[in-house]
């Protein structure tokens, strides 16, 4: 399994075009497209935590120049999410590269539309070379209630949406009325049955640091609601973890036993001690997720279940500088945390996710049928 990058080389090598490339230090392309097509590059564009990977989660990164290449890198995290006229001058051609992981709450899912409809609005041709997603075509979580649209939920599409960043650009073009002229460069070797960690693991973000971070981040990211809970996010074990000093961890690891194994969701108990955060150098106690490898995989689902399960062991713990409003961002909807919070029906929420799915489905993108 890998990038076709010879395709969207001829492409480039045929078309002559000057192209601008939005990318992350963290891949080859930049390097490759440089030494292929010298002298073509107009400029380079920047997602959250910026080219180089060294801006934290949320902060703004700063458009920079590149030490070698002497192109621009325009950050689109900082004082504009969007392209401008200035940005996109003499760029006649864009490429998108980015590694995502599927959630509809990771930024560059926004960055890319964005990108987009700047190039549909100039006419200027977009390629996209496409990158894998962890534990293939997994779906799960709720549908955007259209009040909660914003950059963490740009476009109404599940949760865990089980789309490659080339099949969300498809169905961005085909649903958000993107007018764009777009080339999707398929993985090879790849298919969305292949679920299983693949060699050359590229972290695609500072906290993201393996596949099993990115697999189990949609199902403990709430924990950014939450800050009275830790998910060890600058430690080996970012967001494969929760914890907190007043965890009843044994209980909780009972309660959620059953219905997380029904997720494809194993738990144990697991005693850790944060670098950062409200519990930095603490002793927590916690709970360590990883998952079955012969089940399907709910981690929106299970993360429910887990707050659900917390708020009823410790609602007041819970309740310290907690961020409803950011839940429901995150979520795309204020159904998850009325629920929890009012002690409501789960499975009643969960039937729910199912019927809004059903439309989702019939749109849904696959180009490794």
């Amino acid at each position: 399994m890998k990038p076709n990058y010879a395709a969207l080389i001829d492409d480039l090598k045929t078309s002559g075009h000057r192209y601008g490339l939005l990318t992350m230090q963290a891949t080859s392309t930049t390097r490759r497209l440089v030494n292929a097509l010298p002298g073509k590059m107009v400029a380079l564009f920047s997602a959250e935590h910026g080219f180089f990977g060294n801006v934290a989660a949320g902060e703004k990164a700063a458009s920079t120049w590149h030490p070698f290449w002497n192109v621009p890198i325009h950050s689109l995290y900082g004082d504009h999410r969007k392209p401008n006229d200035e940005m996109m001058r003499d760029i006649e051609h864009m490429v998108i590269d980015m590694c995502d992981i599927g959630v509809r709450c990771y930024t560059y899912l926004a960055t890319m539309k964005n990108v987009l409809e700047a190039c549909a609005e100039r006419n200027i041709p977009v390629s996209v070379l496409d990158r894998p997603i962890p534990r293939g075509g997994m779906l799960d979580g709720p549908m955007l209630n259209p009040s909660y649209r914003s950059f963490v939920a740009p476009v109404n599409i599940p949760f865990c949406h089980g789309m490659t960043p080339g099949e969300c650009a498809v169905w961005m073009v085909q649903n958000e009325h993107i007018n764009c002229d777009l080339t999707v460069h398929k993985l090879l070797d790849w298919n969305h049955r292949m679920r299983d960690p693949w060699a050359n693991f590229v972290p695609p973000s500072p906290s993201i640091r393996s596949w099993d971070s990115a697999v189990m981040y949609p199902m403990t990211v709430f924990t950014e609601a939450f800050p009275a809970l830790d998910c060890d996010r600058s430690g080996s074990l970012a967001f494969r973890i929760i914890g907190a000093p007043w965890m009843n961890q044994k209980a909780l690891v009972d309660d959620l036993l059953t219905p997380l194994r029904n997720c494809g969701v194993t738990t144990r108990p697991y005693r850790y001690q944060p670098q950062s955060g409200m519990c930095k150098g603490q002793n927590l106690n916690g709970i360590l997720f990883s998952t079955i490898d012969d089940r399907d995989f709910y981690p929106v689902t299970a993360s429910t279940m887990i707050l659900a399960a917390l708020m009823a062991r410790h609602p007041r713990q819970m309740a310290i500088n907690a961020r409803p409003e950011w839940m429901n961002q995150l979520c795309g909807t204020s159904k998850v945390y009325d629920t929890i919070h009012a002690a409501g029906d789960l499975n009643v929420l969960f039937v729910d996710w199912i019927t809004e799915q059903d439309e989702f489905i019939k749109t849904r993108v696959n180009l490794y049928k």
